[in-house]
C-alpha cells in the first residue's frame, strides 16, 4: 500500500494576473503563496513521505523547496511533472484568450482543436501519458512508501482523468487549488483516489 500525493504549487504571479506562462517563462510564488505552501506542509508531517519529485518550473521548485525543508528531505527533478507546453499563447492573459478564441480549454480536453494545435500547445493525451508512466514507476518502484509530487493543474487533472476517465467536459471543471493535495492510494496494483484538493480547513472558506 502506498501514496502518490499530488501537491500543485503555491499561488504564483501568473495566477494572480490570469497569465498563461506555461512551462518557459518565469513566475514567482506570491507572499500568499508561500503561505499556503507552508501551511501545506504541515499537513504532509502526518503523511510520511518517503521521496519528493519537483516540476523544474520556477513556480514548483520554490512550492518543493519551501515543503523540503519543512519535511527534512531532498528532492529530485522530474521532467514529467512539466507544466504543459503552451507554445505560442505564453504569456498571454486568460481572458483575452477566451474573448479571442471562444473556450480553448474546454477544446484542449476535447483535444480536437486546431487553434491549439497551430499554436503548439502541448496535447492534453499526451499529459496523460507522462502522468501514468510516472504512476507505473511509482508503483513498481514505492509499493510500501508514500511519494510526493509537485506539479501543475494539468499534470493533476491528468492523473484524475486517467483514474476516473473522466469526460472533458467534467474534467473541464474540475479547479485544483495551489498548494492543495490530490492523494492517489495503491492498492492491489491498482490507484484509486482518496482526496482531491486536501488543504488547510480555513481554506475552504476562504479560497
Amino acid at each position: 500500500m502506498s501514496l502518490a500525493i499530488f501537491m500543485r504549487h503555491g499561488q504564483a504571479d501568473n495566477n494572480v494576473n490570469r497569465i498563461l506562462v506555461g512551462r518557459h517563462l518565469e513566475s514567482h510564488l506570491t507572499e500568499q503563496g508561500r503561505l499556503q505552501v507552508r501551511e501545506t506542509a504541515q499537513l504532509l508531517k502526518n503523511m510520511s513521505i518517503s521521496k519528493i519529485y519537483s516540476s523544474p518550473v520556477t513556480r514548483a521548485l520554490e512550492t518543493t523547496h519551501i515543503v523540503g525543508e519543512e519535511l527534512g528531505l531532498d528532492y529530485e527533478i522530474d521532467d514529467r511533472l512539466y507544466e504543459i507546453d503552451l507554445g505560442k499563447l505564453a504569456g498571454t492573459n486568460y481572458d483575452e484568450i477566451l474573448n479571442k478564441y471562444g473556450n480553448l480549454f474546454l477544446s484542449f480536453y476535447m483535444g480536437d482543436d486546431s487553434v491549439l494545435t497551430d499554436h503548439g500547445v502541448e496535447p492534453f493525451i499526451s499529459v496523460k501519458s507522462r502522468i501514468k508512466d510516472l504512476l507505473d514507476q511509482i508503483m513498481a518502484r514505492y509499493s510500501n512508501h508514500n511519494v510526493l509530487l509537485v506539479t501543475h493543474l494539468d499534470p493533476i487533472k491528468a492523473a484524475i482523468s486517467y483514474i476516473l476517465d473522466l469526460k472533458p467536459e467534467s474534467l473541464f471543471k474540475w479547479h485544483m487549488r495551489n498548494a492543495a493535495l490530490t492523494i492517489l492510494k495503491q492498492e492491489f496494483r491498482m490507484w484509486s483516489i482518496s482526496a482531491v484538493n486536501f488543504m488547510g480547513a480555513k481554506r475552504y472558506i476562504n479560497d
